[in-house]
């Protein structure tokens, strides 16, 4: 399979497939979500997100088995609308430890930045629901040791 990773360019869609909300951005709302979170969000998440606050990527699959990661939650303060800001809910309702900051889910499976062990430097974490036991699950797969990692692996 030929694959086109991200080299650094073209990360979001120019051309969604959703309509969204458009939420503004600068260093202060992102310093009031990472006071909010208790993290330091990656360097290179920042610029991502100053690029654009969220949205769907160029580059959405990040394994060989093409596990895609379609969007990216907005930072925003707004009750109505899902954000990276909305993670400390998503996870008590689905069960899932404290610590994670959810790029996006679908319920069933989840992108996070791990940042249970460090609050600084976190991991990038798949979890997806565990069919196979009798109980309810989850099975968390570390995808990078990092988010730059995380993005040296994208393509399309």
């Amino acid at each position: 399979m030929n694959k086109d990773f991200y080299r650094g360019k073209n990360f979001w869609s120019k051309k969604p497939k959703n309509n969204r909300i458009e939420y503004p951005i600068n260093d202060e709302i992102i310093r009031r979500a990472e006071n909010i979170l208790d993290v330091h969000f990656p360097s290179s998440f920042i610029q991502l997100m100053k690029e654009q606050n969220g949205g769907e990527l160029n580059f959405p699959y990040y394994t060989e088995y093409k596990n895609a990661l379609p969007s990216i939650e907005p930072i925003h303060f707004e009750k109505d609308d899902i954000s990276i800001l909305s993670s400390q809910e998503l996870l008590e309702e689905a069960d899932l430890p404290q610590g994670l900051v959810v790029l996006w889910t679908d319920f069933h499976e989840w992108l996070v930045l791990d940042y249970r062990e460090e609050k600084e430097h976190p991991t990038v974490v798949n979890i997806v629901k565990n069919y196979f036991s009798d109980e309810e699950e989850w099975a968390f797969h570390k995808i990078a040791d990092s988010f730059d990692d995380f993005l040296n692996q994208l393509f399309r």
